[in-house]
């Protein structure tokens, strides 16, 4: 669909919504052009053809001189429940959810979904709407929950925020690690829909120019340091090629702390010491100082990425994102496997929800909407057209529902991370904690301060 055509169908579809939806009345007056034209960056021409339409429909009266006045609802076939579902950007996955409130949307008469999206940087404005009850513009009625809005709602009332789900509609579904990272004292606050483990990607040709096997799941960190070095060029111009990418963000490094035995939450209390001497923290200095076979990269996850795609970097961990991004490239062919063990067998993972509002005034139209999301043709439709993993085994395990175009080898894979899991969001920090944490962690890795005294220091820091 030509962008002109897709702006002309999302202002008829808003304008129809704000009539049958309730927020228009009989009598009240359209927005005028000028205002239409600003909100939705349209043309006067296509503003007119969209009114019209409206007014074809019954839905308005176009009175001259004066503008176009909403008509009453007068068949209960019009009368339609709308949710706002706010969904968190920056996001991978904004183009298929849009899709599926399409459908959705086509599928049922009486509901429907606006999909609304917001930036990272609005989310204390949101909590503040909440707490004040003078949240501008569209109410949510449902949430999408990252990992890291998780984390931040765990510095917030979540009951104030998010209303609890009963696990009967969700837990039969899902992956159980899915849904247990999303309980708060025992009650469920937002339902899986998709999920990505962390896993090894790698790029094929150097491996095969080096004679080197392609990782398997027998790997462990020395296979990993020996293949990162062998991988390892510099150029007579002084450029380098590196065996591996390291990323210092938080949904990237805790899989090493975590797999030389690190936990920052046990059973439920602060962090602990006795993890001062971390092997998991030591294997990456090594791999940045020692062997000298990866760079150091301030940048979090993008710049990672950026040097696996452009054949800068023979491995990086990466999540099934980066299919969606490395699908338009036809450089090199690559495979993902399961991270290589240490001394613990640990997988990390990222997944994305979807909870209800708590100040929702349509519960059991928003959980058709997530049942509707979980139903096993959508999970399929996910499996088939996104660059996630759908949040029901019976569909993501099954070959007998087609993966989308994953040109890397290794889709299924994930299948090796399962028994030992662990959701980035479950971990047991909040956002101000892990920002705190990777502030700190970039002395560590320019080697201008210990992973002890951070570690302890952070341990004072949140003593409760």
């Amino acid at each position: 669909m030509r962008a002109s055509s897709q702006k002309y169908a999302r202002l008829l579809h808003e304008l129809k919504l704000m009539i049958v939806g309730g927020e228009l009345r009989k009598g009240d007056y359209m927005p005028s052009e000028n205002t239409l034209v600003r909100q939705f960056g349209v043309s006067r021409p296509t503003v007119r053809k969209a009114v019209a339409e409206l007014a074809d429909q019954g839905l308005l009266d176009t009175i001259p001189g004066k503008g176009s006045v909403v008509r009453g609802l007068e068949c209960s076939e019009l009368q339609v429940t709308v949710l706002n579902l706010y969904w968190y950007m920056p996001s991978h996955e904004y183009p298929l959810i849009r899709k599926i409130v399409s459908r959705f949307n086509d599928e049922h008469t009486h509901i429907q979904v606006r999909l609304v999206p917001f930036q990272s940087e609005s989310t204390p404005s949101i909590y503040a709407g909440y707490r004040s009850g003078n949240s501008r513009d569209h109410k949510p009625d449902l949430m999408s929950i990252t990992n890291r809005f998780m984390m931040e709602l765990r510095s917030e009332p979540i009951h104030t925020i998010l209303r609890p789900l009963d696990g009967r509609d969700v837990n039969e579904h899902v992956y159980p690690f899915l849904w247990k990272a999303n309980v708060h004292d025992g009650r469920l606050y937002a339902a899986p829909i998709t999920f990505s483990p962390v896993m090894l990607l790698y790029n094929k040709s150097m491996f095969d120019q080096e004679g080197i096997s392609y990782p398997d799941i027998g790997w462990k960190w020395d296979d990993l340091a020996a293949a990162a070095s062998r991988l390892t060029r510099r150029a007579d111009d002084g450029t380098i090629q590196y065996g591996f990418a390291f990323s210092p963000s938080f949904f990237r490094w805790p899989l090493f702390f975590l797999q030389a035995g690190g936990r920052f939450v046990r059973n439920g209390d602060a962090c602990q010491t006795g993890q001062e001497d971390n092997a998991g923290i030591r294997f990456i200095l090594d791999l940045l100082y020692k062997h000298q076979s990866a760079p150091l990269l301030l940048r979090s996850v993008g710049l990672s990425e950026q040097l696996f795609q452009k054949g800068k970097a023979g491995m990086i961990l990466s999540t099934f994102y980066l299919s969606e991004q490395q699908n338009r490239s036809d450089a090199f062919e690559w495979g993902a496997a399961k991270f290589p063990a240490g001394a613990v067998d640990k997988s990390l993972a990222i997944s994305t929800s979807i909870g209800i509002s708590a100040e929702c005034a349509h519960v059991q139209e928003a959980l058709t909407f997530i049942r509707y999301v979980l139903s096993k043709p959508i999970q399929a439709y996910i499996k088939a057209n996104g660059t996630t993993l759908p949040a029901a085994p019976e569909v993501a395990e099954s070959a007998q529902y087609p993966h989308s175009a994953f040109r890397g080898s290794g889709y299924y894979t994930f299948k090796e991370t399962l028994s030992d899991i662990e959701l980035v969001h479950a971990l047991g920090l909040d956002f101000s904690q892990v920002n705190e944490l990777t502030t700190a962690m970039e002395m560590v890795w320019c080697r201008t301060e210990t992973f002890e005294r951070v570690w302890r220091s952070f341990l004072r820091a949140n003593e409760s």
